[in-house]
This record gives structure tokens, C-alpha cells and sequence, in this order.
């Protein structure tokens, strides 16, 4: 059995250098032109072709590429960054309509002018998949939009950046994200309906903790409630039906009874009453205590409670290390398949990133006893995109990556998976 503990040794692992793989075959493989950095990805059929986005972390916006035969992926088009500051490594498309949040890059190299930043979503008509048309833009506060739910309608729900004393977000103080509802019926005049703020994070209710970050990482929203990640603050049930006034149905808060805090992400199976809720990995060589992916029963709204949590993963005899800690950089989860309306969608299984121990499929039709069904785990990157130093032994929250790191999985209508990495390309995947 893998020693998952935290280790000291900060030392990078043996290469691993061809790809390991359980149940799924590789269908295909894209450096994008070269922006091999890539997180996350959205999806649409226009005119019977197939259109894969993919935001990227330093190459400067969006990959368009068509994956109508995804043995034989073509770049189709390119969508940059306002300047050279801004982030879009987050990418919602649906019902034509393409939402790009804009956030302070705050991984970029030095010598960006962080003021030249753009703080909000820009909205794109992309009826022309290949080229999408800019509308509108949207401001936000500082330092601007991350990940967003946009999945058709006439709503889109943000996590927008705003002004909150006493609040702390990732070192910085008086800063926190909130739920923004906006109109996008009118797509060149978005309009926003309303905010929606945690007790906590207008000083009420029971205290964060010194340093502790609360703030609306992603809303995921069916029907008329949204279902939100607030990093250390755990994740809410919250009813939405009025979406100018949403009320608070629950707030469950995991850190640090069951958790080490940074919830990512909830992703509702409705038709079984489950929540699965993942949280992120951010620290390189064990730095921070594990992270754990969750399957919570939702049956009752204001009360949820935990069933299990997904197995972590242990390398196989194929790998050249004995835990994937040993293997260097970053281990734990990041990012699972959201079962959006245009995408694959089931609730009998879960698709996860690693990071270093790639891409992880889990059976839950069995939600008390989860078990681990395929995996993916991709080869030491043979270029670099990643422009940070690689500093394993000061900062291991914001030091460059070398080793193989999954960031993101997206799962198609056809069942064609699709994953990126912080250098590691674009893979295309097929169940087996």
C-alpha cells in the first residue's frame, strides 16, 4: 500500500516517460500549436461538426479546434487575451453563446503590468464556431471573474470578484467572490440581477479562522437551486428560484473536521440525491495535508451528510515510483467532468484530474463503496510552456511545474474524453 503522507523530500521522481493507462485508450494527442498549457475546456456541435475550447494558463486565450474526428484534431481558430494580464483559462460555451471570465493572471512572469488587467466576462456570439464575434463585455471588481457556470437559458452565474471587510482571499485582505447572477437573455446588454453573499463573508454568523479563504470558487446550478464551492468555507445548497433575491438553504461547512479545506467544486447526480463535491490540490511535494473528493447524500437540503469518499489513487507497476507524492509536483484532485446539458452526462460515474496522477474514473452506481475503474496517467511533458521558476524548495504554491500535472476533463455526448495538463497538451481518451 502507497505511503500517502506528507513527505519532506522535496525531490522530483523518476520520468515517466509513455503514457499508463487502465481501461481507456488514446485516441489522440494535440500540442495546440505549441500551447501545450491548457485548463478548462467546453463543447458544441454547429452544423454536425464538433468544436472543442480550451483556455490556456500563459499562452494567452482560447484554442478552437475542430474534433468532429477526433483521431485527426484540427486548430480551427484562437481567440486572445485582451492584454497581456488577463487570464482566460476559464471557458463556458453553450446555446452559441461563449462566456470568457477575465481575471488577473497572477501566474504570469515578471514584468506584467497587473493594472492592465481586465476584471469581468467578455460575451462572444459564436454561431461562427471558428471565429466568435465579441458583444459585450462585463466589469467586475478586482481581481475579476474565475470559474463560472453558464450552461444555457437566461441566466449566467459568475464568481465575481468584490470588496468585502475582514474578509481573506489567498493572502489578500478584504477581498472575496460572489455568486453574481447575470442576464445574458439580451447577449449584447448583459445585466446583472444580483449578488449573493454568505453570512460569513459580511462578518456574520460563525468566524472564519486566521488566513482561512472563503469566497465562491464555482457555482453549479439545475433548475432552481446552485450548488457552490467556497474554498475553506465548504459548499451551499442555495434556492435561486427568485433568481434577484436567491435565499440560503444550507451552508456546510468542512474545514477542518473533514477536510483540509479548498472546496472546488459540486456537481449534483439529482436523480439519486447525491452531491459529489471535489477539492484542489494546490501545493507541490506534499505541502499541504491530502484532498479528497466527496459523494454527500442531499436528500435532505438542510442537512447533508457524507456517504464516502472516491479512492486515491496509487501508482501502478507500470510507474516508475512508489507513490505519487515520490513522483514530485502537484497530487491530489482538481477538476471533474460537470455533466453540463451539452456534454456527456451520467451519475454513475465520476471523471477526475489528478494532477500528477492524471486522469482517474471512479464506479459509484454503488455510492457506499466507490471504487476506481480506469485511469490515465500522461508522460513527463518534452516541452515546457510554463514560464515560473522552478523552485521546489521556497514555493511550492507558485513554483513552475515540470512533471505531468492534470488539470482538467471534459467528457463529450459520444463518450470521447478530453483532458488537459499545465504542459502537458491536449489528449483525446475512449473507454475500453
Amino acid at each position: 500500500m502507497a505511503n500517502h503522507s506528507r513527505v519532506a523530500r522535496r525531490v522530483r521522481g523518476p520520468i515517466l516517460d509513455a503514457p499508463v493507462m487502465k481501461g481507456l485508450e488514446q485516441v489522440a494527442f494535440s500540442d495546440m500549436g505549441g500551447r501545450r498549457d491548457g485548463l478548462q475546456m467546453d463543447y458544441q456541435v454547429v452544423d454536425d461538426r464538433h468544436y472543442l475550447y480550451v483556455g490556456h494558463f500563459w499562452s494567452g486565450g482560447v484554442t478552437i479546434l475542430d474534433v468532429t474526428e477526433p483521431a485527426q484534431l484540427q486548430i480551427v481558430g484562437f481567440i486572445p487575451t485582451p492584454t497581456k494580464a488577463t487570464w482566460h483559462i476559464k471557458v463556458n460555451v453553450s446555446e452559441s453563446l461563449m462566456i470568457l471570465p477575465c481575471e488577473l493572471n497572477f501566474f504570469a512572469p515578471p514584468g506584467i503590468n497587473a493594472a492592465e488587467a481586465k476584471h469581468g466576462v467578455r460575451l462572444f456570439d459564436a454561431s461562427n464556431p471558428t471565429a466568435p464575434e465579441e458583444v459585450a463585455f462585463w466589469e467586475s471588481g478586482a481581481p475579476g471573474v474565475h470559474r463560472s457556470w453558464w450552461n444555457g437559458g437566461d441566466y449566467a452565474y459568475l464568481s465575481a470578484a468584490t470588496t468585502a471587510p475582514g474578509m481573506w482571499m489567498h493572502g489578500v485582505p478584504d477581498q472575496t467572490r460572489v455568486m453574481t447572477v447575470l442576464d445574458v437573455s439580451d447577449w449584447r446588454n448583459p445585466r446583472k440581477v444580483s449578488d449573493f453573499w454568505l453570512p460569513e463573508q459580511r462578518g456574520e454568523g460563525q468566524p472564519m479562522g486566521e488566513g482561512e479563504t472563503l469566497y465562491t470558487h464555482e457555482p453549479t446550478v439545475w433548475g432552481d437551486r446552485a450548488y457552490v464551492a467556497y474554498w475553506d468555507g465548504g459548499f451551499a445548497i442555495i434556492d435561486i428560484e427568485d433568481r434577484s433575491h436567491p435565499k440560503l438553504i444550507s451552508h456546510t461547512r468542512t474545514f477542518p473536521e473533514l477536510s483540509d479545506g479548498n472546496t472546488h467544486t459540486c456537481t449534483p447526480l439529482l436523480d439519486r440525491n447525491i452531491l459529489v463535491v471535489s477539492e484542489e490540490n494546490t501545493a507541490n511535494f506534499g505541502g499541504e495535508a491530502p484532498k479528497k473528493i466527496w459523494l454527500w447524500d442531499i436528500s435532505d437540503e438542510e442537512k447533508p451528510s457524507p456517504i464516502a469518499q472516491l479512492p486515491v489513487p496509487e501508482p501502478s507497476v507500470n510507474e516508475p515510483y512508489e507513490s505519487y507524492l515520490e513522483r514530485g509536483d502537484r497530487f491530489g484532485p482538481h477538476c471533474i467532468n460537470q455533466n453540463k446539458s451539452h456534454h456527456l452526462r451520467t451519475s454513475e460515474k465520476v471523471y477526475a484530474t489528478y494532477c500528477n496522477a492524471g486522469l482517474r474514473i471512479y464506479d459509484i452506481k454503488n455510492a457506499s463503496s466507490p471504487k476506481e475503474v480506469a485511469y490515465f496517467v500522461p508522460p513527463d511533458p518534452d516541452a515546457i510552456s510554463d514560464p515560473r521558476p522552478y523552485d521546489r524548495e521556497f514555493d511550492i504554491f507558485h513554483g513552475g511545474s515540470r512533471t505531468a500535472c492534470t488539470e482538467d476533463v471534459l467528457v463529450d455526448p459520444r463518450g470521447y474524453i478530453y483532458i488537459t495538463g499545465t504542459n502537458d497538451g491536449l489528449y483525446v481518451l475512449k473507454e475500453v
